[in-house]
């Protein structure tokens, strides 16, 4: 991530403005992981420190010209996918965790809303970069939620960091 916030800062963007909001949604995502790693569940804190990350990176993407059509299909693309995932998911933390149920809704709302901004901005590089990061976290939720997924971990840490590389290249289109 630290690699990642450097190439942001070095590239030459198309927009100055998102790029200072990519940066900032770089380094939010840092402290996420942090907390996502340290020994003590620190789950509830990474959540908040994601969330803070996805309204960085709509910021970025409000700041260009808006595209209705990607908009759109990035979320249709988006809600259709959350439909597969996140039922099992709900089911799994109203059981085992029902205090986390509301906070993941509203993390997935707007990770949802963080999609279909990388839609709106007409760059089909941003919605790619999204859609592997929102990916990642669905076999992230899948994994801690339901139940450990064959190669989830290694899955869940390549698309995340391809998502994360591939929004910081679209930066540049």
């Amino acid at each position: 991530m630290v690699g990642l916030i450097v190439v942001a800062l070095v590239i030459d963007p198309i927009s100055a403005t998102e790029r200072i909001f990519f940066v900032v949604a770089l380094a939010l995502g840092l402290v996420s992981d942090v907390f996502l790693m340290l020994p003590q569940d620190m789950f509830l804190a990474g959540l908040v420190a994601a969330l803070f990350e996805h309204f960085a990176y709509i910021a970025g993407f409000r700041s260009r010209e808006f595209h209705a059509a990607l908009l759109t299909v990035g979320s249709v693309i988006a809600v259709v996918s959350i439909g597969f995932v996140l039922p099992t998911i709900y089911r799994s933390l109203k059981e085992k965790q029902p205090k986390l149920v509301w906070p993941v809704i509203a993390y997935v709302v707007v990770f949802v809303l963080m999609v279909a901004s990388a839609g709106g901005t007409g760059s089909l590089v941003a919605l790619i970069g999204a859609l592997l990061f929102f990916y990642s976290d669905a076999v992230l939720a899948w994994n801690r939620f339901v139940g450990p997924l064959p190669g989830g971990r290694l899955t869940n840490i390549v698309l995340y960091h391809a998502g994360q590389a591939v929004l910081v290249l679209s930066l540049l289109s």
